[in-house]
């Protein structure tokens, strides 16, 4: 009996393990993520909700509100909606809600504005929105308690 033939050929091995290599790797490394893009969100700084930022709004009054905008493509609406909030109760069903379509198409921009609280307003805790939608579908929406 010959003694080489006892033990398997060391290249047929690394043969083997290459081809095992190279048909695993074209199965797991060719990937299409062309439909799969990374779409940057609008952000907003120097956000002020009311008169030094106090969150508090006085009916029939003037409010004051101001946010730098930057699109993550450009901005498609800027929202702005005071809602009634859930588990408070008011002496009336109201709401307020405000769309301005002069940013639409901006890629960066300062949403400066002041307009009057109605006086039909009740008084009480609401949850306070701003919303900007981008045109890459993505939106920024913040939420924060106003008085």
């Amino acid at each position: 009996m010959n003694s080489i033939n006892q033990f398997p050929n060391p290249m047929k091995k690394v043969k083997l393990f290459l081809l095992l290599f190279v048909t695993a790797a074209t199965f797991t490394a060719c990937n299409n993520d062309d439909n799969e893009t990374i779409r940057s969100k609008p952000t907003a700084s120097n956000v002020e909700i009311g008169t030094a930022n106090n969150k508090r709004a006085l009916i029939g009054r003037d409010f004051h509100f101001n946010a730098d905008i930057v699109a993550g493509d450009k901005i498609a609406d800027v929202q702005l909606k005071i809602l009634p909030k859930k588990g408070e109760t008011y002496t009336k069903d109201w709401k307020f809600e405000l769309s301005w379509i002069e940013y639409r198409g901006a890629k960066n921009t300062t949403v400066h504005k002041h307009f009057n609280i109605p006086a039909e307003a009740p008084e009480g805790k609401f949850d306070f929105y701003f919303i900007v939608k981008d045109e890459n579908g993505t939106e920024l929406e913040i939420k924060e308690e106003l008085t």
